[in-house]
């Protein structure tokens, strides 16, 4: 016996009063089936409607970074300084154009391609300063050690910053 068989045999040993209550309960079930999957796909349209704005302003972020990479491809690489002296002046007037006055005096070359800090300094500008140095000028951070200084926001850094190896 097939299952459509099996399913006639099944109904015609229910009573009409069974038979009518049967059909009500598939009808119920049914129909709450599809009110459920209506009022899903509702909140999953709302949720994507809400997403939609942050979504395209991530594409537009992203886009413009594209293109600022893309410009920053283009341009010709910064020459880092060839020696100390050379890495000396321009940790100097970086430190200057930072506003980290503090910072220039306390610059110290250990060896050629080495420098040395130790100060005191507001550490979001000596942050701001070193990312700068080490993105235009193509000077690394060797080691850096941070300590809290006394005033609100500084911090005391000892840090060694060096020049790139060659290759």
């Amino acid at each position: 016996m097939n299952l459509v068989d099996r399913f006639r045999a099944f109904w015609a040993a229910r009573q009409p009063r069974e038979q009518a209550f049967l059909t009500s309960l598939a009808i119920f079930v049914g129909v709450a089936l599809l009110a459920q999957l209506l009022w899903a796909s509702h909140q999953a349209r709302a949720r994507l409607n809400r997403q939609i704005p942050q979504l395209r302003l991530q594409v537009e972020i992203l886009q413009r970074k594209a293109a600022e990479l893309q410009q920053l491809r283009a341009q010709p690489p910064i020459p880092a300084p060839a020696d100390g002296s050379r890495l000396l002046a321009l940790a100097v007037a970086s430190a200057n154009a930072a506003a980290l006055p503090e910072v220039a005096k306390q610059l110290k070359l250990e060896g050629g391609g080495r420098l040395r800090l130790r100060a005191t300094v507001p550490f979001d500008r000596w942050l701001a300063w070193a990312a700068t140095l080490q993105r235009d000028g193509r000077v690394r951070l060797v080691s850096c050690r941070i300590e809290t200084a006394e005033a609100p926001g500084s911090a005391k850094v000892d840090a060694l910053f060096s020049l790139p190896e060659p290759g």
